[in-house]
C-alpha cells in the first residue's frame, strides 16, 4: 500500500509537491493517510493522528542507521581534504537528521531537492552541488545507491560517479567493476587509484 500511495503522489506531485503549492509535511502527511486508506483503515481522525506522529517520528535519528564504516569513511575523506556534501531526493528535514545522526559535521552543505527546487536525475540539482561545493564536475565523484538517479545522473553532468551494491544485489551491466562499492568502506581505497 506504502509503494502504491507513495508512487502516486509522487506522480501527480514531484518533489514534494513543490512546484503545487504543497509542503513537504503536507505531502507525506497523504502519502501516510492514503497507505492507511489503502490498507483499509477508514477513520480519518485515527489516521491524521498516525500520519502527524509518523511525520514527527521521522525527523530525529531512532528511525535512521547510518551505514557500518559511514564516521569512519568519512572521517578519512575529510582528513584527506576532499570536500563533502550531501545531494538527497529528501525533505528538508534531512539537515537536523544528519545532525542528530552525528554527521552534519563531515559536510560543507546539504543540498535536498526539496531546496533545490528539482531532484535526482535532473542534472541541475548536481551542478547546484558543484556550485556550492566550488569544483568542477571532472574533478568531483558521487556516491549513490541508485543505477539512474545517482550513477548515470551524475556522469551525465561529467561527474565520476560510484555505485554502493551490497554483495547479493542485482548487478548493473554498464558499470564498470571498479565503479560498485561493495560497502562504503570501500571508497578510499576506489578513489586513490
Amino acid at each position: 500500500a506504502f509503494r502504491e500511495a507513495y508512487g502516486a503522489q509522487s506522480r501527480r506531485f514531484p518533489n514534494y509537491g513543490q512546484g503545487q503549492g504543497l509542503s513537504s509535511r503536507q505531502w507525506w502527511v497523504h502519502v501516510v493517510k492514503q497507505t492507511f486508506r489503502l490498507a483499509g483503515v477508514c477513520d480519518d481522525g485515527a489516521l491524521t493522528l498516525m500520519a502527524e506522529n509518523l511525520y514527527q517520528d521521522f525527523c530525529g535519528a531512532h528511525n535512521w542507521e547510518v551505514l557500518p564504516g559511514a564516521v569512519e569513511t568519512l572521517s578519512q575523506c575529510r582528513q584527506r581534504g576532499f570536500r563533502m556534501g550531501v545531494v538527497s531526493n529528501f525533505d528538508n528535514r534531512l539537515e537536523s537528521i544528519l545532525c542528530q545522526c552525528n554527521l552534519r559535521h563531515q559536510f560543507e552543505f546539504v543540498l535536498t531537492s526539496e531546496g533545490a527546487g528539482c531532484a535526482k536525475p535532473d542534472g541541475r540539482i548536481f551542478q547546484k552541488a558543484l556550485r556550492l561545493g566550488g569544483v568542477p564536475p571532472e574533478q568531483a565523484a558521487h556516491v549513490g545507491d541508485d543505477y539512474t538517479r545517482d550513477y548515470r545522473a551524475a556522469r551525465a553532468v561529467g561527474m565520476h560517479s560510484f555505485l554502493l551494491r551490497p554483495a547479493g544485489q542485482d548487478e548493473e551491466p554498464e558499470v564498470p567493476p571498479d565503479h560498485i562499492l561493495p560497502t562504503l568502506s570501500h571508497l578510499l581505497a576506489l578513489i586513490e587509484k
